[in-house]
């Protein structure tokens, strides 16, 4: 039995979720485009709905928390290996309502999605901190600690004080209950949100600074040693967003003078 509706017409309908009446109708369609189009729908109701429970999965380490009424804070860095440019850590507490079905380790994301996350949620966060740590302080205090350092300002820098908080494989100077998580930005929602707004954030400090530097192409290494960025540190010299500490830039003894214009 042939559908009242034109092929463009279904196309259009089967963009959002529609009622079984409809589906029962498409599928007694025997239209050969209309039969794709009603398995491209299904494959994607059947993606949507394990992506949900997924999601679901995310949130476990959150749920006791938020049943207690309590906030629970994520914190990730982003930043610990690049031979030049700050360690960047964020703390982000999510409400238990929210619909951050596609938030992950930012690592796996699109730089186009992770924009689009990044913005959904700073809409639907109760609180977000973002703290910087300098190169400077990285090479005073070692990477590590230096990160340590770090997520603690985030946490301190909260408009509200969490009561316990989630962390990627780190342990933060704070008087505050965690629970630390190797790959927590794959297993715990909160984290994956902090990892996401952590590298948004030291992305567009790399893209500041390539303005600056333009000879490094930081808008494209973000500051790790390829062989342009290493190349350009063997004929310019360090600059001051370089890590003293890190090899190959303690071996540098020039320093970057900005090219007259």
């Amino acid at each position: 039995m042939k559908s009242s509706r034109t092929i463009s017409e279904i196309k259009d309908l089967l963009k959002q979720d529609v009622n079984a009446d409809i589906l029962e109708e498409l599928a007694a369609d025997e239209r050969k485009g209309v039969q794709k189009l009603l398995v491209a729908y299904q494959k994607k109701i059947v993606a949507k709905q394990q992506l949900i429970e997924k999601f679901h999965q995310k949130e476990h380490l959150e749920h006791p928390y938020w049943e207690r009424g309590q906030y629970v804070a994520g914190v990730d860095e982003v930043g610990r290996g690049p031979l030049a440019g700050p360690v960047v850590t964020a703390a982000v507490v999510l409400p238990p309502d929210n619909t951050l079905y596609e938030v992950d380790d930012s690592k796996k994301l699109s730089i186009a999605k992770r924009n689009e996350l990044y913005k959904l949620i700073c809409q639907q966060a109760i609180d977000i901190s973002v703290a910087v740590g300098s190169p400077r302080l990285i090479d005073t205090e070692n990477i590590y600690h230096a990160t340590e350092l770090v997520m603690a300002d985030a946490i301190n820098n909260l408009y509200l004080k969490p009561s316990h908080i989630l962390v990627d494989a780190m342990t933060i100077p704070v008087n505050v209950s965690q629970t630390k998580l190797i790959k927590g930005d794959s297993k715990s929602l909160t984290i994956g949100a902090a990892s996401i707004v952590a590298k948004v954030a030291r992305d567009r400090l790399m893209q500041e600074y390539d303005r600056i530097y333009p000879e490094f192409d930081f808008i494209h290494n973000d500051g790790y040693g390829t062989r342009k960025h290493l190349d350009a540190l063997e004929k310019y010299g360090k600059t001051s967003i370089h890590r003293e500490s890190f090899a190959p830039v303690k071996n540098i003894h020039k320093l970057y003078q900005t090219p007259l214009t």
